[in-house]
């Protein structure tokens, strides 16, 4: 599974070259926050602010809030994404299957948890930037690519 996310992700990494320093920003911070929200669910909003505020970059409370608005069912949110990495590691050909019907149904912001999920599953620089930095639109793509080379 490694090797397959490097590859996918090293061929995304040359098209987000591209992608301007607004969405840029917006995409990493929707990644810093599903990443903080993955394991405390029930955070606010200022102790949100808190986690993403620990580092170098300082992000605006409105531009948080904004985000953080958006994503609503969390609880619900991490369980399919969960569900969606477990049958991609089961890698049956039924398994494969559910995870397309799951993305059938858009939810930008389950795909990129799944993403979450699987960087944490199986880290490398490459996914990472991918993470951070691939608008929430591209996540189910890249997941059915993922899905491609498992078959």
């Amino acid at each position: 599974m490694n090797d397959i996310l490097i590859k996918i992700s090293e061929k995304y990494i040359k098209n987000l070259k591209n992608q301007s320093p607004e969405d840029k920003e917006s995409n990493i911070i929707y990644g810093k926050i599903l990443n903080i929200l993955e394991k405390n669910p029930e955070l606010n909003l200022f102790g949100l602010l808190t986690e993403l505020n620990k580092g170098k970059t300082f992000y605006e409370k409105n531009k948080v809030r904004n985000r953080r608005d958006r994503l609503t069912n969390l609880e619900i949110l991490i369980k399919n994404a969960n569900t969606i990495i477990d049958n991609l590691l089961e890698g049956d050909e039924e398994s494969l299957k559910k995870v397309e019907r799951s993305l059938d149904r858009s939810d930008i912001y389950r795909d990129r948890m799944a993403i979450n999920i699987l960087l944490t599953e199986f880290p490398s620089p490459a996914l990472q930037e991918v993470y951070y930095t691939i608008k929430n639109d591209q996540c189910k793509k890249f997941l059915l690519e993922v899905i491609e080379e498992i078959k």
